[in-house]
Protein backbone atom coordinates (compact mmCIF):
# COMPACT_ATOMS: atom_id res chain seq x y z
CA UNK A 1 0.00 0.00 0.00
CA UNK A 2 3.26 2.47 0.72
CA UNK A 3 4.63 1.84 -2.62
CA UNK A 4 1.32 2.42 -4.38
CA UNK A 5 1.04 5.76 -2.79
CA UNK A 6 4.82 6.47 -3.11
CA UNK A 7 4.08 5.66 -6.88
CA UNK A 8 1.71 7.71 -7.34
CA UNK A 9 3.52 10.95 -5.12
CA UNK A 10 5.83 10.66 -7.67
CA UNK A 11 3.89 10.41 -10.68
CA UNK A 12 1.73 13.87 -9.31
CA UNK A 13 4.85 15.31 -9.05
CA UNK A 14 6.03 14.60 -12.46
CA UNK A 15 2.72 15.50 -13.76
CA UNK A 16 3.11 18.96 -12.16
CA UNK A 17 6.63 19.55 -13.14
CA UNK A 18 5.59 18.97 -16.99
CA UNK A 19 2.51 21.11 -16.86
CA UNK A 20 4.60 24.04 -14.90
CA UNK A 21 7.28 23.95 -17.89
CA UNK A 22 4.74 23.87 -20.46
CA UNK A 23 2.99 26.77 -19.18
CA UNK A 24 5.94 28.79 -18.54
CA UNK A 25 7.38 28.43 -22.39
CA UNK A 26 3.87 28.69 -23.66
CA UNK A 27 4.56 32.30 -21.93
CA UNK A 28 7.96 33.51 -23.25
CA UNK A 29 8.66 34.27 -26.75
CA UNK A 30 9.99 31.60 -28.90
CA UNK A 31 14.19 32.25 -28.68
CA UNK A 32 15.88 31.86 -31.65
CA UNK A 33 19.30 29.12 -31.68
CA UNK A 34 22.36 31.02 -32.98
CA UNK A 35 23.80 29.35 -35.02
CA UNK A 36 27.63 28.11 -33.77
CA UNK A 37 31.23 29.24 -34.64
CA UNK A 38 32.75 27.46 -37.44
CA UNK A 39 36.15 28.35 -38.47
CA UNK A 40 35.13 27.32 -42.33
CA UNK A 41 32.89 30.19 -42.49
CA UNK A 42 35.14 32.47 -40.70
CA UNK A 43 36.97 36.14 -42.76
CA UNK A 44 39.35 37.76 -42.90
CA UNK A 45 38.90 41.80 -42.16
CA UNK A 46 41.50 44.29 -42.90
CA UNK A 47 41.37 47.66 -42.04
CA UNK A 48 41.72 51.00 -39.97
CA UNK A 49 40.61 51.19 -36.40
CA UNK A 50 37.98 53.85 -36.36
CA UNK A 51 36.80 54.15 -32.59
CA UNK A 52 37.32 51.55 -29.68
CA UNK A 53 34.14 51.64 -27.14
CA UNK A 54 35.89 49.45 -23.57
CA UNK A 55 32.55 48.48 -22.17
CA UNK A 56 30.00 48.61 -24.53
CA UNK A 57 25.97 49.17 -23.56
CA UNK A 58 24.91 47.01 -26.47
CA UNK A 59 25.41 42.99 -26.87
CA UNK A 60 27.13 41.40 -26.57
CA UNK A 61 29.13 43.16 -24.29
CA UNK A 62 32.46 44.15 -23.74
CA UNK A 63 35.19 45.34 -25.76
CA UNK A 64 34.32 46.88 -29.29
CA UNK A 65 35.74 48.28 -32.04
CA UNK A 66 34.31 49.86 -35.03
CA UNK A 67 36.68 48.81 -38.30
CA UNK A 68 36.74 50.79 -41.30
CA UNK A 69 37.23 48.18 -43.88
CA UNK A 70 36.91 47.96 -47.86
CA UNK A 71 32.93 46.76 -47.57
CA UNK A 72 32.45 49.92 -45.10
CA UNK A 73 32.34 50.19 -41.57
CA UNK A 74 32.09 46.75 -39.35
CA UNK A 75 31.41 46.56 -35.30
CA UNK A 76 34.16 44.16 -34.61
CA UNK A 77 33.32 42.46 -30.84
CA UNK A 78 36.69 41.76 -29.26
CA UNK A 79 35.87 41.00 -25.79
CA UNK A 80 37.61 41.86 -22.69
CA UNK A 81 40.21 45.10 -22.78
CA UNK A 82 41.39 43.37 -19.35
CA UNK A 83 42.46 40.50 -21.41
CA UNK A 84 43.73 42.35 -24.97
CA UNK A 85 45.95 44.66 -22.35
CA UNK A 86 47.39 41.83 -19.84
CA UNK A 87 48.76 40.69 -24.09
CA UNK A 88 49.85 43.49 -24.53
CA UNK A 89 47.26 45.00 -27.55
CA UNK A 90 46.27 48.39 -26.97
CA UNK A 91 44.05 49.44 -29.84
CA UNK A 92 43.72 52.86 -30.56
CA UNK A 93 41.82 55.08 -33.96
CA UNK A 94 43.90 54.68 -36.78
CA UNK A 95 45.52 51.50 -35.88
CA UNK A 96 45.88 49.27 -39.16
CA UNK A 97 44.55 45.69 -38.27
CA UNK A 98 43.62 42.33 -39.73
CA UNK A 99 40.83 40.19 -37.99
CA UNK A 100 40.16 37.29 -38.12
CA UNK A 101 36.30 35.51 -37.09
CA UNK A 102 32.76 35.48 -38.32
CA UNK A 103 29.51 37.79 -38.66
CA UNK A 104 26.58 37.07 -36.25
CA UNK A 105 23.37 38.19 -36.00
CA UNK A 106 22.39 39.80 -32.30
CA UNK A 107 19.49 40.96 -32.45
CA UNK A 108 18.45 43.79 -35.61
CA UNK A 109 22.48 44.78 -35.40
CA UNK A 110 25.09 41.96 -37.17
CA UNK A 111 28.50 42.32 -35.10
CA UNK A 112 31.89 40.87 -36.31
CA UNK A 113 33.09 38.30 -33.43
CA UNK A 114 36.96 38.16 -33.55
CA UNK A 115 38.74 34.93 -32.98
CA UNK A 116 42.27 36.77 -33.43
CA UNK A 117 43.11 40.57 -33.39
CA UNK A 118 46.63 41.81 -35.39
CA UNK A 119 47.84 45.11 -35.20
CA UNK A 120 51.12 45.12 -36.40
CA UNK A 121 53.15 42.27 -35.33
CA UNK A 122 51.24 41.53 -32.36
CA UNK A 123 47.94 39.08 -32.82
CA UNK A 124 46.11 37.77 -29.91
CA UNK A 125 43.65 34.69 -29.84
CA UNK A 126 40.48 36.13 -28.12
CA UNK A 127 38.14 33.16 -28.93
CA UNK A 128 38.75 29.20 -29.51
CA UNK A 129 38.38 27.60 -32.45
CA UNK A 130 34.70 26.64 -31.31
CA UNK A 131 34.00 30.71 -30.68
CA UNK A 132 34.51 30.03 -26.89
CA UNK A 133 35.74 33.32 -25.05
CA UNK A 134 39.68 32.74 -23.88
CA UNK A 135 39.22 35.83 -21.93
CA UNK A 136 37.53 34.40 -18.55
CA UNK A 137 40.76 32.95 -17.88
CA UNK A 138 42.86 35.85 -19.33
CA UNK A 139 45.15 35.97 -16.08
CA UNK A 140 46.12 32.73 -16.46
CA UNK A 141 46.28 32.35 -20.13
CA UNK A 142 48.96 35.85 -20.30
CA UNK A 143 51.02 34.28 -17.72
CA UNK A 144 51.81 31.17 -19.68
CA UNK A 145 52.00 32.86 -22.82
CA UNK A 146 54.73 34.31 -21.12
CA UNK A 147 56.30 31.49 -20.07
CA UNK A 148 56.10 29.88 -23.37
CA UNK A 149 57.73 32.46 -25.72
CA UNK A 150 56.66 35.67 -27.65
CA UNK A 151 56.37 33.64 -30.91
CA UNK A 152 52.79 32.73 -29.74
CA UNK A 153 51.33 36.42 -29.24
CA UNK A 154 53.78 38.48 -31.76
CA UNK A 155 54.31 37.35 -35.54
CA UNK A 156 52.37 37.44 -38.76
CA UNK A 157 49.40 35.74 -39.44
Amino acid sequence: MKRVIRWRCVATALVAAFAVAGTTSAQTAPQVQPSLYQVGREVNLVGTVSSVVENSKTGPLGTHVMVQAASGLVDVHIGSAKYLTLNKLNLKSGDSVRIIGENFTVGADTVFFARIVQDGTTAVAVRSTKGMPLWKNGKRLAVSAKSNSNANREGAL
